[in-house]
């Protein structure tokens, strides 16, 4: 097997000197595509890349660590150009601030910082802004106060409106009102005794009958909805 790969490196190899025989413009890359089309596999890249520059192709230096910034000199040039960059581009959006707030004193801080970014594409950092903004003048806002937490609690439950809370507390009594109420004459007193049922309430008077009491004594009352309409009233 070791043997067979390197008959096929080989030839893999004078493969990408042919190629780049017949055309001179092939990449690394496409030729490689090549070698693996006809053989099936690939060729090791480092073997790739040893048969290409023999053959006489060219190396695109572009790729690799320098292409991606990483590079000792990459970084050192782009830390350069940034800090270059920003210093200039910093002064310059403090002073269109300074231009803005000079020519518009109601200006906020806020449409200043805007006007900025739609000129020069980025936003300048909030401190610089706002160092810019109070040299030049411009007042800034206090930041908007949180409110304060409610003392009493609401039950969402009611709703938002009065109209909508005021139903939801009716119809809570109408719930908690019983249904049923028996009334016994006792003495000339008058006894309610109130039931969830109307059974209870006929079980209870059925031994107020037992227990001697008249059937004249004994009244019984149902709960029941009022359908009244609206009536105009005149004084």
């Amino acid at each position: 097997m070791a043997k067979r790969s390197k008959q096929n490196t080989a030839d893999k190899q004078a493969l990408v000197a042919e190629l780049l025989k017949a055309d001179g413009n092939l990449t690394m890359n496409q030729v490689g595509k090549q070698v693996r089309a006809k053989f099936g596999t690939q060729l090791a890249y480092d073997k790739l890349r040893e048969a290409f520059v023999k053959a006489g192709g060219k190396v695109d230096e572009r790729r690799g660590p320098k292409a991606r910034g990483k590079g000792k000199k990459a970084k050192a040039a782009r830390k350069g150009r940034k800090a270059g960059r920003s210093r200039e581009n910093t002064a310059a959006k403090q002073q269109m601030v300074a231009d803005l707030v000079h020519d518009n004193p109601g200006i906020t801080m806020n449409e200043a910082g805007k006007l900025v970014r739609a000129k020069f594409g980025t936003q300048l950092a909030f401190p610089r802004l706002k160092e810019a903004f109070k040299r030049a003048g411009g007042k800034v806002g206090k930041p908007g106060r949180r409110p304060k937490p409610r003392t009493e609690l609401v039950d969402r439950r009611m709703g938002r409106r009065e109209s909508d809370q005021r139903a939801f507390r009716t119809r809570e009594t109408l719930k908690g009102m019983p249904q049923h109420v028996v009334i016994v004459h006792v003495g000339g007193d008058v006894e309610p005794h109130e039931f969830g049922s109307r059974g209870d309430a006929e079980s209870f008077a059925r031994r107020q009958l037992e227990a001697g009491v008249s059937a004249g004594a004994i009244a019984y009352y149902e709960r029941q909805p009022m359908n009244i309409k609206n009536v105009s009233v005149s004084v």
